[in-house]
């Protein structure tokens, strides 16, 4: 493949892989809010009960967080079921095939969503501050130990998926868990790269409710801002760290020159975004100019990262030779389906959004 990427690809593939990047880009955003913004909650909770203070965090930041938690969160499943489908499609023996035999592992996500979501409601409780510290703790930083361990956890299957000669070793001796240098620095890269897009997420909140008549002082956007710059830097760091980890086969693939037009989006968009969060850190400027600076770069280099992130498993997987199968699943006829669903869910999930927009009240 010498043509920039996907365009030395046959058709049928071509669309199939946009409409992946497309759906994962949408998840991504989500999960990025959910995985940080409990994170955030996670350590606020801490520090309120080293301070003694049984109320919990009164900035608004964390009111914005409590409230939309539980919805992004359901937002965030329902947008990673689409991916997951074209991830078949696909790649078909490369993962799923390899999932069946790992199928009580894998379960263990579901019931620990549920705990997850559970607890998201539990920690908008009005009594939350009447109930024994270590339920408190608990409710608090529960969400992101669950959250976290998903995010872990698919990690953990995306790497196995891509190391093909490591399966019968692997499932013959009954494993649990996969062991990598890579696993770790490549979850905490992510984990890193989702703080700067909770930030900004929280800002955009953050002037709605400015515009319902609430009180926002500065120093939450500085607070947003700085927090982001240093999520940055330590994203960099972890990127350092997983490049150097990585397995030969795959260490060349991100900078190919099929996927370089990518690499310089990516670093674009670091660039508007380091500026604007600059911005707003040194000045607590919330002009719109310094918003969408920063999410036009949020969004280049969320995009560019997709497709580099991609970019590895192509290389482990020869997706060209899965050429027939890409064009057997064209000639189904399934498309027209997907998009009326996905019409549907964007409908629903957009009509959930306006309701929770209602509930927030303007002060009387």
């Amino acid at each position: 493949m010498d043509a920039v990427f996907p365009f030395g690809l046959s058709g049928p593939t071509i669309g199939y892989l946009v409409l992946y990047l497309f759906t994962l880009v949408i998840h991504v955003v989500f999960m990025n809010y959910v995985l940080a913004g409990s994170a955030y909650l996670a350590v606020s909770s801490i520090r309120k009960e080293i301070a003694g203070v049984g109320k919990g965090d009164e900035s608004q930041t964390s009111r914005a967080l409590c409230d939309w938690m539980p919805f992004a969160l359901s937002a965030a499943i329902t947008a990673g079921v689409a991916p997951l489908l074209f991830v078949q499609i696909l790649y078909k023996r490369p993962f799923y095939t390899a999932n069946l035999l790992l199928f009580h592992r894998w379960m263990s996500i579901l019931p620990v969503l549920i705990i997850g979501f559970f607890l998201l409601y539990l920690l908008k409780a009005r009594n939350l501050s009447m109930w024994p510290r270590g339920i408190r703790v608990l409710v608090g930083v529960g969400p992101f130990l669950c959250i976290a361990y998903t995010g872990y956890a698919w990690t953990e299957n995306h790497v196995l998926s891509l190391r093909e000669a490591e399966w019968p070793a692997f499932y013959a001796a009954g494993n649990m868990w996969f062991q990598a240098m890579e696993l770790l620095p490549r979850f905490l890269l992510w984990a890193f790269g989702a703080i700067p897009t909770m930030c900004l997420l929280v800002v955009w909140q953050l002037r709605f409710l400015e515009r319902r008549g609430q009180a926002v002082s500065v120093g939450d956007y500085a607070r947003l801002a700085r927090i982001a710059l240093a999520s940055l830097v330590c994203a960099a760091v972890c990127a350092v760290w997983y490049f150097a980890a990585r397995t030969e086969g795959t260490s060349q693939s991100a900078t190919a020159s099929v996927y370089r037009p990518y690499a310089v989006l990516f670093g674009f968009g670091l660039i508007l975004e380091t500026w604007g969060w600059i911005t707003i850190a040194g000045r607590g400027d919330t002009r719109p100019l310094s918003r969408w600076v920063i999410t036009v770069g949020l969004m280049a280099s969320i995009v560019g990262a997709t497709v580099l992130r991609e970019s590895i498993r192509i290389a482990a997987v020869d997706i060209s030779a899965m050429r027939q199968l890409h064009e057997k699943a064209a000639s189904v006829g399934g498309l027209p389906v997907f998009l009326g669903f996905f019409v549907i869910n964007a409908v629903l999930i957009a009509w959930c959004f306006r309701i929770v927009r209602r509930g927030v009240k303007a002060p009387v």
